[in-house]
This record gives C-alpha cells, sequence and structure tokens, in this order.
C-alpha cells in the first residue's frame, strides 16, 4: 500500500535524452549552433539561446506528434530556424507545457499518468493562466483530461483533476473576465495560412496515427491515445490564436512543427511506394 502510494507521486512525463543516439547528438548541436547564430544576428546572448531553446522544443514536439519518423523532427527544426530573422519573444514555458500535456494523453513515456504528473501539470496550467489572465490554459487541461477520460476507465485522480480545472476555468472566465476574444486581422496572410495549416493537420493526423508507433518502453501505442494528443496539439493552438496573443515566434515554431512533418510524411510516403 505505501509503496502504491509513493508511486504515485513519481513523475513520469520525462523522456531521457540518450546522447549515444546521433539524432540526440544532432540536435544539440543543431540548437547549439543556431543559438550562437542567434546572438550574432539579433546581439544579445538571451534572444540567442531562446532561438536555440526554441529549435530544441520544436524538435521535441515534432516527436511526440510523429514518434515514429525520427528525421521529421529534424525537417520542422529546421523550418523554426525562421525566428533567426524576425525574433520578438518566444514563450518556452508555454511550448514545455504543450509537450506535457500530449505525453498525459498519448502516453508516449509507457507509464501510467501519476497523481503528481496530473497535478504538476495541472499547476502548471493555474500558473500559466493567472500569468497570462487568461482562462483558456484550464480550458485546454480540461480538453486533456476529457480525451483520456473517453479512452481509459473513469480514474478518480483524473476526475478530481478534471473538476478542479473546470471550477477553475469557470470562476476565472465569468468571475475575472479572464477569457476575450482575439479581435485580430483573420484575413491576413499570416492568419489564414495559420488556419488553413491547422484545418489539413486534422486530416494528416488521421493517417499519421495509423503508423504503428511503440512507447518507451518498448510496447505498442494505441491508435487513439496518438490521434487524440495530436489532434490535442492542433485545437491548443486553434485556440492560443482566437483567444490568446500568440507570440508570432511561438506561432512559427507550431506551424513548422506541423509543416516539417507533413512534408517529410507525404515524402516519406511516396518514396516507400516506388
Amino acid at each position: 500500500m505505501i509503496d502504491l502510494l509513493r508511486s504515485d507521486f513519481i513523475f513520469t512525463l520525462g523522456r531521457n535524452m540518450d546522447f549515444n543516439y546521433r539524432t540526440n547528438q544532432l540536435i544539440a548541436i543543431m540548437s547549439l549552433v543556431v543559438a550562437a547564430i542567434g546572438w550574432i544576428l539579433i546581439g544579445k546572448i538571451s534572444s540567442g539561446l531562446y532561438v536555440g531553446s526554441g529549435v530544441f522544443l520544436t524538435w521535441s514536439l515534432s516527436r511526440e506528434l510523429d514518434p515514429k519518423h525520427d528525421y521529421s523532427a529534424f525537417l520542422a527544426a529546421a523550418f523554426s530556424g525562421l525566428n533567426l530573422f524576425y525574433y520578438e519573444t518566444i514563450q518556452l514555458l508555454v511550448i514545455f507545457w504543450i509537450i506535457l500535456l500530449m505525453r498525459i494523453v498519448n502516453g508516449i513515456t509507457g507509464e501510467s499518468q501519476t497523481f503528481f504528473d496530473l497535478f504538476s501539470v495541472l499547476g502548471l496550467s493555474i500558473y500559466l493562466s493567472f500569468n497570462n489572465e487568461n482562462s483558456i490554459y484550464l480550458l485546454v487541461y480540461v480538453l486533456a483530461m476529457a480525451l483520456i477520460l473517453i479512452n481509459r476507465q473513469k480514474s478518480k485522480k483524473v476526475l478530481l483533476a478534471s473538476g478542479i480545472s473546470l471550477g477553475l476555468f469557470i470562476i476565472e472566465t465569468f468571475f475575472m473576465g479572464y477569457l476575450t476574444f482575439n479581435r485580430a486581422d483573420y484575413l491576413s496572410l499570416v492568419n489564414v495560412f495559420s488556419l488553413v495549416v491547422l484545418g489539413l493537420s486534422f486530416v494528416l493526423f488521421w493517417f499519421l496515427s495509423k503508423e504503428k508507433v511503440e512507447d518507451d518502453k518498448g510496447n505498442p501505442v494505441k491508435r487513439y491515445e496518438l490521434l487524440a494528443s495530436q489532434f490535442l496539439f492542433s485545437a491548443i493552438i486553434l485556440l492560443l490564436i482566437l483567444f490568446s496573443q500568440l507570440a508570432i515566434n511561438n506561432l512559427i515554431i507550431y506551424l513548422s512543427v506541423i509543416v516539417g512533418v507533413a512534408i517529410y510524411f507525404i515524402g516519406y510516403k511516396l518514396i516507400k511506394r516506388d
């Protein structure tokens, strides 16, 4: 009983990065090189580090979306290098939060979600909602919990986390005014391109999720869990566009992930067919 309780307070959403693998070595070098170039082009060490970290997190996001193909993540990371030429700010914590949410849903670590997993990410969601005065982060968390409940047995801890996040979302939205529609120009070239890419991503994920994928323990990942995490990613980006002041550099990263994965997957299928 004590061991069971202890296991529920272990964080299982981390993934080991073995530098014996060439792909891990490559992304580390690539991130450092981009950080150095960013320092030179932008003129600030901190900005260079942010852009370099953005490249690494782009790669990480792509690995969650497409764990089957190692090199699609590098194509996405290369696209995110566009941030070198127009830099304002990168919300690294938001990207990290998205990665954790996806891991909760897809179970790629091969571990069952623990109490600490669910409530540490809930705590991060609450922090982001208060720090940005935006309850959309809590709504996204509720959506992630709903996707888990649809596929798995109704866990008390998942239900509890869902109830707390839903309650806080209602309070922040209706009593604190933390949810407002972003009245941007949705006919601008950037927004039209973003919305088209997000719309097409749902089609991409339907086919991408058919690929056989193994978790970190070597067990097969259920297609629903992979597809649910992929859909969650695009839903998050859409909600952030509509209900938050999404940084342009973050948008570049998110679109780079989808476009990079899409181009590699289509090319891979065409080559395999030939």
